[in-house]
Formats: C-alpha cells, sequence, structure tokens
C-alpha cells in the first residue's frame, strides 16, 4: 500500500528525495521519501511565513517533534537543492533508519559560521521520524564503527555517534531538558584549568589522577550550571552554533560500558566564540539513558607536560 500524506499545500515547489538504499523495503522507503518531501516543503512554507510547522506533528515521535520546531523556529532553514540523494541505513536489525545528511541553508546572522546544516532524520519501521540530529563533520560513519574490538562495542559506538550528534543539537536548539537528563547529578564539569563538582567528598574526583597543579576546585552545583545555560547563555545570545571536529572515542578496559569521547569543540555564539578540547567520559549501561559523568573543556593542553585530560585520569569506581 501506498503511504499517502494528506496536506493543503501551495503550489510551491516540493524538493524531491530520491533515497540509496533500503531496497529491501520498497514500501517503507517510499513512505519516508513522501514524509520527508512533505516536511522539505513545509520547512520552506514556514520560512516564507505560509507554512504550519504543527501540520507535521502525526509525522514525527513527540519528543523528536519538540526538536524538530525548536531548530526550525531558532534556524529558519529553507532546502539547499531541489533533489536531494540521501543514504538510507538500517540500525538496530532494521528497527531504525537513519537518512543521513540533508541540508538545509540556516540563519546565521551577521556571524561568520556555515550558513548550512546537515540533518539527520531517523525513523522506525513505521515510518516514523523518531530522531532529529545535526551531522558531525569530518568523519565517516562506518568507519568509526568498523573500529570496535567487539561486537558489542560496534554497536555501542554507533550509539555513541547518534548521542553526540542529539548532545550537539540540543546546545545549538537550547534543548535543556535533554542536558538536564544527560548530565548526573554529581557530574565533575571542568572549563580549562577549573573542575566544578556537586560536593567536596564527589569520589569521581578523589580517585582522579590529575596533578594538583592541573586542579582548582570552584563549587557549583548541576543546578547552578543548568541555570547558567538558561538565564545567561541561551538567554542573552540570540544563536548558537557548537561544532564537533576529531572525534576519538575509546572504550575503559576494565569496564566496557564506560567510554571516554574527546574532539575539538568550536563554540560560536551572538556574543562569543572560543576553540577549545572537549572530553566525556560517559556511562552507557543503561544505553536508552546514556549519563555524562564527566565534561572537561580546555583551551590548550597543560603547559607541564603538554596533556590533555583522558579517560585514564579518573579511576572509575566499579558498579
Amino acid at each position: 500500500m501506498v503511504f499517502v500524506v494528506n496536506l493543503s499545500l501551495t503550489a510551491q515547489i516540493k524538493p524531491k528525495i530520491n533515497i540509496v538504499g533500503g531496497d529491501n523495503n520498497p514500501t517503507l522507503k517510499k513512505k519516508i521519501q513522501n514524509v520527508l518531501e512533505v516536511t522539505l516543503l513545509e520547512i520552506n512554507r514556514t520560512e516564507k511565513g505560509k507554512g504550519t510547522i504543527s501540520a507535521l506533528k502525526p509525522f514525527f515521535s513527540d519528543e523528536a517533534y519538540n526538536v524538530f520546531v525548536e531548530f526550525v523556529n531558532t534556524n529558519k532553514p529553507y532546502t539547499a537543492r531541489k533533489t536531494y540523494q540521501p543514504q538510507m541505513i538500517e540500525r538496530n536489525n532494521g528497527n531504525t533508519y537513519d537518512i543521513r545528511s540533508i541540508s538545509l541553508k540556516v540563519d546565521v546572522g551577521d556571524s561568520d559560521n556555515s550558513d548550512t546544516q546537515n540533518l539527520v532524520f531517523g525513523f522506525n519501521k513505521q515510518g516514523i521520524i523518531n530522531s532529529v540530529r545535526i551531522v558531525l563533520p569530518n568523519y565517516d560513519y562506518k568507519s568509526v564503527i568498523e573500529q570496535g574490538t567487539t561486537k558489542i562495542d560496534s554497536v555501542m559506538r554507533g550509539q555513541i555517534l547518534d548521542f553526540i550528534e542529539q548532545f550537539r543539537m540540543a546546545y545549538n536548539t537550547k534543548d535543556i531538558n535533554f542536558l538536564k537528563k544527560v548530565y548526573s547529578d554529581d557530574a565533575l564539569i571542568i572549563t580549562g584549568s577549573i573542575i566544578t563538582e556537586k560536593k567536596e567528598t564527589n569520589e569521581m574526583l578523589q580517585k582522579s589522577f590529575l596533578s594538583k597543579s592541573k586542579i582548582r576546585l570552584v563549587q557549583q552545583t548541576k543546578e547552578e550550571y543548568i541555570d547558567k545555560l538558561v538565564n545567561k547563555i541561551f538567554k542573552y545570545n540570540k544563536y548558537l552554533n557548537v561544532r564537533f571536529e576529531d572525534l576519538q572515542i575509546t572504550q575503559h578496559e576494565k569496564y566496557p560500558y564506560i567510554y571516554g569521547i574527546s574532539c575539538w569543540q568550536h563554540w560560536n555564539t551572538s556574543t562569543y566564540s572560543d576553540k577549545g578540547y572537549l572530553f566525556l567520559m560517559m556511562d552507557f549501561k543503561n544505553i536508552n539513558e546514556p549519563v555524562i559523568h564527566v565534561r572537561t573543556w580546555q583551551p590548550k593542553a597543560f603547559e607541564e607536560d603538554e596533556s590533555y585530560i583522558s579517560l585514564y585520569d579518573f579511576d572509575v569506581v566499579a558498579y
């Protein structure tokens, strides 16, 4: 049965989607193509002040729809071309599918940021969009997964790439609910050479191998960090554009669900910009609810040994 989208559309030209792959499930492929074409058309109509994004809600899960609406409202996107040929990548044994690299033009105001964003639309096997993410630049999705040393490690690396794309999207769309969820209550948050912790007895900090010359402690709760994001960074910046480059993923030798994720972060807002080395230590034991235990950011390496904080600067407590 052919899937038909019933929306009242104007005569504006609908972008054409020709998906590469997915030939083993032609009905789902056709449905996804149809949903994406209507979604892109409505994006264009909305950018011209004629669209109704809410008309697309039946094609999204609730969470994905909220992310999508925030992206549209923040970035005012429109299609970059008339025809797209994205890849359809099967995930989770056919339970989910990624449609990667849908290029959209976005409003970057007076900044020198790129005016193009590449999106990933994730679909479930019913053809509903269940995630919307910004593509990480300069990496090959397949090669990162193939770096896994075991089958489980390869699966985890795919999940980590998904998470990092969502993590980046959360900052760019000011999705504070996502960020509240992923930071653990006792997470260590490191900015430059400053480590902030929830309480003085933080066990993760006590188990750190960082030298005293590398650590300066500032008391800060998770609530204070979130409050700063909401009431300062998000409130006083018209736009945020966070980019990650040179992504590296390291699995802990003893605890297979603990990973270190590092990359260069480019942070650009309407009032401030910088570049630094970002490191996350994450727990993926509950794959549906990953948790950040450590987040570090360094503008440059430590002078004493030219190092950056890494997974093995912390003695992970057994769980």
